[in-house]
């Protein structure tokens, strides 16, 4: 399979995207990109002429683009890792931007998580970014990442994660950007599963502030940006093989509530995680 053959979007053939942005259905090229959602566009690849923008949502247009997004994580609404069920409710598309937010009813766990699972994938030749603040709460375990669309895991790429656990400064200022892979690079191996990471200061508490979080996909190196800028170059030959092997992935925004950390279920939880964007690139060669 090649690098093309891993990228579906959704609303149009993979031929359609590469050929521009697909935005409700329609194909866009990067200048009537401009006309349609206005002359600012932050963030990109670098040498973003080498590079063909092939699904974007920014979140305007008031509610969740079916087409694109399926509530949940792609397995399903429950998790082995935490109490948490996901449910519609804590999603919400308001004020331009995807909102995730946690509710504790009945002595219940409720969140928020979006997933592309069988809609938007891609493989190696990517890049995948965001614009992010995070949900400030100990026990709020927030997460943009991917992971192999036939569910066999590992591998995993996580774009960014932080997870507030009330261990201190760090929980809401230090990005976190692991990739998990086996290292007989077989997807499914758990037998073999190795846990990779990075961390980086973007500055700022992240919970309070925008930030742009990326992952560039080549057969031959792996790269996690935060605004622009290298966090960490992967160049381990088994571990991208192993990526490889698992793609096409679909990609996650989530959040995973008393995973890690304890949510104080005295008070009410009004921390959301919010993404103001997110857009997938495909290299043109």
């Amino acid at each position: 399979m090649n690098r093309r053959e891993f990228l579906r979007v959704a609303g149009a053939s993979t031929g359609a995207a590469v050929a521009g942005l697909v935005v409700g259905g329609v194909v866009l090229n990067r200048e009537s990109f401009a006309e349609h959602v206005g002359d600012e566009f932050e963030g990109g690849p670098p040498s973003e002429s080498e590079w063909d923008l092939v699904f974007q949502d920014t979140f305007s247009r008031g509610t969740l683009d079916a087409t694109a997004w399926s509530i949940g994580w792609g397995w399903g609404t429950e998790t082995t890792t935490s109490p948490t069920r996901i449910v519609p409710e804590n999603v919400q598309i308001r004020d331009g931007a995807l909102r995730l937010r946690g509710t504790h009813e009945g002595g219940g766990i409720q969140s928020g998580a979006v997933n592309t699972k069988n809609k938007v994938t891609f493989g190696p030749g990517s890049y995948l970014e965001a614009k992010i603040s995070f949900a400030g709460r100990e026990g709020f375990h927030n997460a943009f990442w991917s992971k192999p669309n036939s569910e066999k895991w590992p591998p995993e790429i996580d774009v960014v994660e932080i997870w507030p656990d009330g261990t201190g400064w760090d929980d809401r200022h230090i990005s976190k950007h692991h990739v998990h892979y086996s290292t007989s690079t077989e997807a499914g191996d758990r037998s073999s599963h190795e846990n990779l990471g990075a961390s980086y200061t973007p500055g700022g508490d992240l919970t309070k502030r925008f930030h742009r979080y990326a992952v560039e996909w080549q057969e031959d190196e792996l790269i996690h940006y935060v605004d622009g800028k290298v966090v960490r170059r992967w160049l381990d030959e088994t571990m991208l093989t192993a990526l490889s092997k698992g793609a096409p992935f679909y990609l996650m925004f989530s959040v995973n509530i008393d995973g890690i950390g304890t949510a104080d279920r005295t008070e009410e939880w009004t921390e959301e995680m919010v993404v103001d964007w997110v857009r997938l690139y495909e290299n043109q060669t």
